[in-house]
């Protein structure tokens, strides 16, 4: 009886409650991540809170890591799931077979895609210079902290860092967000709007704003825009969360090559291109029309029959 009332709500109405999942799961995830660790390290809570509020230190470090994944795995991996199986439909995390040419196709598309996102960090970066200074300070504050944070889970002092950094904040995100984001949102939109186009971005705009980095807010619509086509075009989530988890990963393997220094640049990237930039581009540019013009040709969804 439950379940047929939530499969007969409104869209909109799974929408909102898909939400109220997610921000219970984030509650979740923070008050057992500290629980559980606190107890494992012999900590107080109080002593746990004080340590994951200093991402600096190595408890810090440990700590953010641990309510990271605590994160991932409860408010979009378990909670996507209970939404799929409240709500039903035949949309609802499209996890089938595991084509090798998509999977190639969409990791092409990640890297070609990585001059674009560079462009859109700098054009991010110039229209908060028309946001009030009020707004612009508030979300400032939002991009320290997150700096913070994001710099020591790529710092890699002990040997265990390397691997746990890229199953928490490479694999994990990539599977369990697009659980939630393009598994349950975007195919709850097309349902509500009765228009694809809608449904991708309305998704990746909510995967860009939970996110709380404004800094970076338009290049991480961008990215959701493409995972969240990629999804419509294969029909399948896995070409996404393997693009995502490249893009993810990428960063990790080049914090990991080139240290702390690549890491500050990148956390603050307004430097100029030089040549062999705009070369890369060039090849880049050439490799995601090849890619695109792929996924067009094989994908399932058209203008005369789209997907919902």
């Amino acid at each position: 009886m439950i379940r047929t009332a939530f499969q007969s709500m409104h869209p909109f109405g799974q929408l909102i409650f898909f939400f109220c999942l997610v921000l219970m799961g984030m509650g979740i995830a923070s008050g057992l991540g500290l629980i559980a660790l606190s107890g494992l390290m012999g900590h107080s809570v109080e002593e746990a809170v004080a340590f994951a509020s200093d991402a600096g230190s190595r408890d810090g470090r440990v700590y953010n890591l641990v309510i990271n994944g605590f994160n991932q795995l409860f408010s979009f991996g378990l909670m996507a799931w209970i939404a799929s199986r409240l709500f039903a439909g035949r949309t609802f995390l499209a996890l089938g077979k595991i084509s090798a040419p998509w999977i190639v196709a969409s990791v092409a598309l990640a890297w070609a895609a990585q001059p674009l996102i560079d462009l859109t960090f700098r054009l991010n970066a110039a229209a908060l210079n028309f946001m009030p200074d009020s707004w612009v300070e508030t979300a400032n504050r939002f991009e320290a902290l997150a700096a913070e944070v994001t710099a020591s889970m790529l710092s890699f002092d002990e040997a265990w860092q390397f691997p746990a950094t890229l199953v928490i904040v490479a694999l994990m995100p990539a599977v369990c967000e697009e659980l939630a984001f393009r598994g349950v949102i975007q195919p709850l939109v097309a349902k509500w709007t009765n228009n694809i186009h809608a449904a991708v971005w309305m998704a990746a705009f909510l995967f860009s704003a939970i996110h709380l980095q404004f800094h970076g807010f338009l290049p991480r619509m961008i990215l959701g825009a493409g995972l969240g086509y990629l999804v419509v075009y294969s029909g399948s989530l896995w070409p996404a969360i393997a693009a995502h988890f490249f893009n993810n990963a990428a960063a990790i393997v080049m914090a990991l090559v080139y240290g702390p220094e690549w890491v500050e640049a990148e956390l603050n990237s307004t430097s100029s291109w030089e040549w062999g930039d705009y070369g890369l581009a060039a090849v880049a540019l050439g490799i995601g029309v090849y890619a695109v013009r792929w996924v067009r040709s094989n994908g399932q969804w058209s203008a005369s029959h789209p997907i919902h």
